[in-house]
């Protein structure tokens, strides 16, 4: 006998140093979940698919279009980019065929039928089709590369990235942005009845004011969670000029509602991460202000932006837009009057606003309730996953970076809503969706991977107790 012993008892040693290993490795796959989100950055093919979508939203030119005609056919830039992000995220779901559940998140399923009843809508506005049925077409590419990104092992590390993504390119349009206003006034500001005399545009790539102001609101407030998290302060103090950057650009691009979606994100993010030291700060100092100084009515006056109270009221108009969205819905309530297009058409006109500046009415009027509630329902359920994650009582969560994350998805989604509250990004290809759809990623591999250690964890329980 190799053992030196009977064959019983080296049957005996054998299975038991075979229940000793398995549980060793068990017990390091545990341990290795702890940092269930790695915090470094790794490209994948589903990854540039993001950027390339990312780039097709930016215009560098206006072309001079038919009267009646709504969007650019000749965009053979932005076209190109979509086929080819098209392209990438098919090949990726193809190869990685054995994750395709893990790629398909519920939330995510929704919002590829809605996507797929914005095409179909484009059959009740004939006269727009190809617009109608192009925009649809983009949200379903925007679904299918999210979930090439998942598709990936580990993937709450590769939706982490999508997320990261988003900030550092808006980063860079920020300084863009502020280096046209420096070089060239003429293109890259207006003048403003408002307390600050002058609006901030992108002139190249062209962006209007509100875009601007929220890509500068994201940058902030992702500056702002990482200076809170855990790291070296050398790094941090390089973050500094860049929130400075972002919230001179958002001061100047005055946008009511990407300041007020800031101010609320950064509530939730420090409610949420414990920081009610930050938190206590920020309310004695605002406080302070508003009995102290005129600050409240500066803040006001900013506000105002120049105008009187009734189109304030109105949300610069935007009410009687919805107004008559809201009438259209009712004359065809289940599959809606055409996606993106009748809106344009027949309420705002060709000329006029490319949207509603509304999401839920973007939705109602073009996909009905068929659109609706797949939309409604992905937003309702990524909110319920998120606010979930923490529940399942996963040591990641407990930790400070692990709050932060949390805590600064949260806000992100926040930033989101309070946007679409007077903007149509969240209901078709723009960068308000594109950020929702990183929320989502989030929630749904963070709640698969917390799933699967807990799993090995109860592994470990059982493989101990039976040794």
């Amino acid at each position: 006998m190799r053992c030196g012993k009977s064959t019983s008892e080296c049957a005996r040693l054998d299975r038991a140093t075979l229940r000793a290993s398995g549980i060793a490795r068990l017990e390091r796959n545990v341990v290795s979940s702890q940092r269930i989100l790695s915090l470094k950055t790794r490209l994948n093919l589903g990854l540039v698919a993001w950027v390339a979508m990312f780039f097709s939203i930016l215009i560098w030119s206006l072309s001079d279009m038919r009267a009646g005609e709504l969007g650019d056919s000749t965009n053979y830039y932005c076209i190109v980019l979509v086929l080819f992000a098209a392209g990438v995220a098919v090949w990726v779901l193809l190869r990685n065929g054995t994750r395709i559940q893990q790629a398909f998140p519920g939330p995510l399923l929704l919002l590829l039928c809605y996507g797929v009843v914005a095409m179909v809508s484009s059959l009740y506005v004939s006269a727009h089709a190809f617009y109608s049925m192009w925009k649809g077409l983009e949200v379903v590419i925007d679904v299918l590369v999210i979930a090439a990104i998942l598709s990936y092992p580990q993937a709450q590390n590769s939706a982490r990235t999508a997320y990261r993504i988003l900030p550092v390119l808006n980063g860079v349009l920020v300084i863009v942005f502020l280096t046209e206003a420096v070089l060239m006034p003429q293109w890259a500001l207006s003048p403003s009845r408002g307390y600050i005399s002058i609006y901030m545009r992108g002139a190249m790539p062209i962006m209007p004011e509100n875009a601007v102001a929220f890509l500068s609101a994201v940058t902030a407030f992702a500056i702002i969670c990482r200076l809170y998290r855990p790291g070296r302060m050398s790094t941090k103090l390089c973050y500094l000029p860049f929130l400075c950057l972002s919230l001179l650009a958002l001061t100047f691009a005055q946008s009511r509602t990407s300041v007020v979606a800031l101010a609320l994100a950064l509530v939730v993010y420090l409610l949420f991460d414990r920081r009610l030291v930050s938190f206590a700060v920020v309310c004695v100092v605002c406080l302070l202000a508003v009995m102290y100084t005129q600050a409240v009515s500066v803040s006001f006056q900013y506000m105002l932006r120049g105008q009187d109270e009734a189109l304030v009221s109105s949300l610069s108009g935007r009410t009687e837009g919805w107004e008559a969205a809201w009438q259209y819905f009712k004359g065809a309530p289940i599959a809606g009057r055409g996606f993106a297009a009748f809106a344009r058409a027949n309420i705002l006109g060709t000329t006029g606003l490319s949207s509603l500046h509304g999401a839920l009415f973007e939705v109602l009027v073009g996909t009905g309730l068929l659109g609706l509630i797949p939309w409604a329902g992905a937003i309702g359920w990524t909110l319920a996953r998120l606010l979930s994650l923490p529940g399942n009582a996963h040591p990641w969560f407990r930790s400070p970076v692990g709050r932060s994350i949390q805590a600064e998805m949260l806000g992100v989604l926040v930033l989101v809503l309070v946007r679409a509250s007077t903007s149509s990004g969240l209901a078709m290809h723009q960068d308000n969706f594109m950020l929702f759809l990183t929320v989502l990623a989030y929630a749904s591999s963070m709640r698969n991977a917390t799933r699967s250690s807990s799993d090995d964890e109860r592994s470990v329980a059982i493989a101990q107790a039976s040794a």
